[in-house]
């Protein structure tokens, strides 16, 4: 008679064998389509994403192999469970609460895909390098879009799914997918930072070629988005990625040594600065060239006496996302509340979805201290926590491979995070699927770091020579 442990095992191949393929080709869909907005949505009382619709079946099979096998612990999960329960119960708080039950139904589905992923991934190695290589190719797919959205209007064709204009039918801001330029470039920016880190550390996941040309990609289509944080993050990643070779070198001209190898290590970063250098030259050189155009680019900014509409619009909505919080410091108005609230300081009411468009709220960490309150955003804070020191940690332990995988999806989250005080809101799909990835990352790692430990360590009844 098979011992418990072989059946539970036999269970666990089976789902595999009859399951998992299915599991991971609504996964690679979820990825592919995860900053879209505009395009494969269904709009029926709302916005649902296709990454959205196909959620539930992902963690139906989850919780199948769950039911099969054991169920694995989930990084964040208990904080993140507590949040949600808050939210909830500050429902009724908010004065438009349809909203607010919506926006707790978003972040439900949200949790359930974080969860789905380590059950379905973490476990098996092959399937989990499919998953992350899809999530590379994601992001480059959907720039190269990006970028042929750019382009057509150039070649005297329509623009496809544009929804903002530098120059009327000529000069398109990029949004690829998504609703604007920024939602663009915040979900190009977590492929570009993820890229990078995972370039840098020689993670043997993609050829060298491949992982240029999405680097290349994901860059390109930032910048034809012409979102000015996007491009300001993209450059900060683009110092901080060259900072350790330049580092390198200057300690060993101190000490009056220099290696060869060392110096070679400068010449991506030397290619690049150049790189970078003519690009912003050559832009200069064109925008002072053509004041009508230096004054579009920079409308909005307040710079050169331009317009500051876009900086004021920011500021005044961060302010009254604090306001909201100061009002009701202890009780929150829950995640889709702000926006009611926000228009009930003004002398306004919400009464449906499109009225509340116009009073959301600014930056992620603001709206969740004014939708939890203080008592409530202490969960959140502890998510947070738990999502980066976790891996890291567990990075320093762990192989090569997996130590390169968790730093660069941390790396990547925390740009992400950083990114988005500058935007809104935090329940997008984007940054929900990173945190699967992450995760799913962790919980591997933590089972190959657990098992490698236990080869090394001699049993206590080993026999002796």
């Amino acid at each position: 008679m098979p011992s418990a442990v072989s059946v539970n095992k036999d269970r666990v191949i089976g789902f595999s064998s009859s399951l998992q393929k299915a599991a991971l080709a609504i996964a690679v869909l979820i990825v592919l389509t995860s900053s879209f907005d505009i395009f494969f949505t269904v709009n029926a009382g709302g916005n649902y994403r296709f990454c959205q619709i196909v959620t539930p079946p992902l963690v139906f099979l989850a919780v199948v192999k769950g039911e099969w096998g054991s169920k694995i612990p989930t990084l964040g999960l208990v904080p993140l469970s507590i949040w949600f329960a808050v939210q909830v119960i500050f429902i009724p708080v908010a004065s438009f609460w349809p909203k607010s039950l919506g926006y707790c139904l978003w972040l439900f589905m949200n949790i359930c895909l974080v969860f789905a992923f380590v059950q379905l991934f973490s476990r098996d190695r092959s399937v989990l390098l499919r998953l992350i290589r899809w999530y590379l190719y994601s992001f480059g797919l959907v720039a190269a879009f990006g970028v042929v959205q750019f382009l057509l209007p150039l070649l005297g064709l329509p623009g496809f799914l544009v929804t903002q204009w530098w120059i009327p039918g000529v000069l398109p801001r990029v949004n690829g997918f998504s609703y604007e330029p920024s939602y663009f470039a915040t979900y190009l920016l977590i492929g570009f930072v993820f890229v990078s880190s995972l370039r840098n550390a020689k993670a043997p996941l993609l050829s060298a070629r491949t992982m240029l040309l999405i680097y290349a990609l994901t860059a390109l289509g930032i910048i034809v988005s012409s979102s000015r944080m996007g491009i300001i993050f993209l450059l900060i990643d683009v110092f901080l990625s060259q900072v350790r070779p330049w580092r390198s070198i200057i300690g060993d001209v101190l000490k009056s040594r220099i290696a060869p190898s060392k110096l070679r290590a400068l010449v991506p970063s030397l290619l690049l600065t150049t790189f970078l250098v003519t690009i912003l030259g050559t832009t200069v050189v064109a925008l002072e060239s053509r004041p009508a155009l230096m004054l579009i680019f920079l409308n909005g900014t307040g710079i050169d006496d331009t317009a500051a509409h876009s900086v004021i619009e920011r500021a005044d909505s961060l302010e009254e996302t604090i306001a909201v919080f100061l009002t009701h410091p202890i009780i929150g108005r829950s995640l889709g509340g702000v926006s009611s609230a926000i228009a009930d300081r003004e002398g306004e009411s919400v009464h449906s979805f499109e009225d509340s468009k116009n009073f959301e709220g600014m930056s992620v960490f603001a709206e969740v201290l004014a939708a939890s309150g203080i008592i409530g955003t202490v969960p959140f804070v502890c998510f947070l926590v738990i999502t980066i020191w976790k891996p890291l940690a567990l990075a320093r332990r762990s192989g090569p491979f997996y130590s390169a995988l968790l730093v660069a999806a941390v790396r990547s989250l925390l740009f992400a995070w950083a990114i988005l005080q500058f935007n809104q809101n935090v329940l997008r799909t984007y940054l929900w699927v990173h945190l699967a990835i992450l995760a799913t990352i962790y919980a591997a790692a933590r089972d190959n770091t657990a098992s490698a430990r236990k080869l090394q360590t001699p049993s206590r009844y080993a026999s002796t020579v």
